[in-house]
């Protein structure tokens, strides 16, 4: 508490006191100054300012004071405690007055940063507006985001645990810190282990009839059966997304799966059946317009001319624009750059739609950087007779430029050379020197096994 506070405290309880202290040295009953000290300790008011986060009332339920109960300097400083602890301020400070009336609590708060969003991999027994709406009743500064450190993920942990155990759902809640590739916390990822959640069909909304049978065959093809949010997503990303960018749909996007249980185990408790969940899953399709291509516009190159770089495209004017066509004939133009040394050549794809019009232009931008010329050899695993013979067949010399579709040529000659009474095992490292420019290869040979 703050200094005020107990100056201010002293000053107010110095009648009551005196008057306690009078009631005691006549030794009469007097009511009137137990109704002053009583009043005098009923929480009447809270004030709280500084967050933008939370409302009065959010703070109030989380800090387990109730208004019109008699409160305490002690059950001030466990509130703010139990604030502090949730991780959801970086401060909390509080003074209070005493009155006849009652009590008035000021509450200075500093709202921690950042917060993270939730997510919820795989409570498929629920929405997730139903997860957030019971997690913020039962833990009132739960909002849908949580902060980085402090007891509120552990709290909402316990919540969904008991939200499964209400529901006769025989798994145990796991959270984790999701990580991006900037090696930043992301997200606080939510899911529910020691049960096994079966995928039984994927359903489609939204697909046009020349989409839908594509989709339901690459659906009944899903790798693995297992639910989860994440993995669905994937799925849709690596799998589904391009059956509509190769028709042009260059906008596509699936909602997020919305699981459905249409079969829960319900066997004796020794039984393997009451851990498994068994869900049908809709994804929501919207392929938006569906973009013509007007042309494909090069800049960058000077090594090859644009006429040599444009017959590896495929694309035509006025057909529909296909995204993953065009990324496999723009990785057969990096290949060519490869192939003549240009190992760090890059080709930028900015594509400019006209929504109205739904047409697509493509310009492809060259980045050739630097040529990189052959360094060392060297071939491990091998004897020395074996090692010179591999070496003889690499035509590659030190300081021409380098190749690099040469080697998997190499190999197939090389595999020639091999004693063919084992199983070889083949690693390669192929090591750009920066430095130099040069290209250092390393091929290293294993045994696998006796034939």
């Amino acid at each position: 508490m703050r200094a005020t506070g107990r100056f201010l405290l002293l000053a107010l309880l110095a009648p009551v006191l005196l008057l306690l202290s009078g009631v005691a040295q006549s030794g009469t009953h007097n009511p009137s100054a137990r109704h002053v000290l009583t009043s005098a300790s009923i929480l009447i008011e809270v004030k709280v300012k500084g967050t933008t986060r939370y409302t009065p009332e959010d703070v109030l339920a989380a800090s387990a004071l109730r208004i019109g109960v008699s409160a305490s300097e002690d059950d001030f400083r466990k509130a703010a405690k139990e604030l502090t602890d949730s991780g959801a301020f970086r401060d909390v400070a509080y003074s209070y007055s005493y009155s006849s009336a009652g009590t008035k609590l000021d509450l200075q708060l500093t709202d921690s940063q950042p917060f993270l969003p939730v997510r919820f991999d795989d409570f498929v027994w629920f929405t997730d507006d139903q997860l957030r709406q019971k997690a913020h009743e039962r833990v009132p500064l739960f909002k849908g985001e949580l902060p980085t450190s402090g007891r509120l993920p552990e709290q909402v942990s316990d919540v969904l645990q008991a939200l499964l155990v209400e529901s006769n759902v025989p798994g145990h809640v796991d959270y984790l810190r999701n990580t991006g590739s900037n090696g930043k916390i992301e997200s606080i990822n939510y899911s529910v282990s020691d049960l096994l959640i079966r995928v039984r069909r994927i359903e489609f909304t939204g697909a046009g009839p020349s989409e839908l049978p594509l989709l339901e065959a690459a659906a009944r093809r899903l790798p693995d059966p297992e639910y989860s949010r994440d993995r669905i997503n994937l799925f849709a990303e690596h799998q589904l997304l391009p059956i509509y960018h190769a028709r042009g749909y260059l906008k596509a996007s699936f909602s997020q799966p919305q699981p459905k249980v249409v079969r829960q185990g319900v066997g004796d408790p020794g039984d393997d059946s009451r851990n498994l969940t068994v869900v049908d899953v809709t994804l929501g399709v919207d392929p938006g317009p569906q973009y013509k291509l007007v042309r494909i516009e090069w800049s960058g190159n000077q090594e090859f001319a644009t006429e040599k770089l444009q017959g590896f495209i495929h694309a035509h004017p006025g057909a529909p624009a296909n995204a993953v066509e065009l990324a496999a004939d723009l990785e057969e133009v990096r290949n060519l750059y490869g192939s003549h040394g240009y190992l760090n050549a890059t080709v930028k794809l900015e594509p400019q739609l006209d929504d109205a019009a739904a047409t697509a232009i493509y310009h492809l931008a060259v980045r050739e950087d630097n040529v990189y010329h052959m360094g060392e050899l060297e071939f491990r695993g091998v004897d020395n007779i074996l090692a010179a013979k591999l070496r003889t067949r690499w035509k590659l010399r030190p300081g021409e430029v380098y190749d690099s579709s040469y080697l998997r040529q190499f190999l197939t000659e090389a595999n020639k050379l091999l004693p063919t009474n084992f199983d070889w095992g083949i690693e390669t490292h192929v090591t750009p020197n920066s430095h130099d420019k040069s290209v250092d290869v390393e091929i290293h040979y294993t045994v696998k096994a006796t034939q």
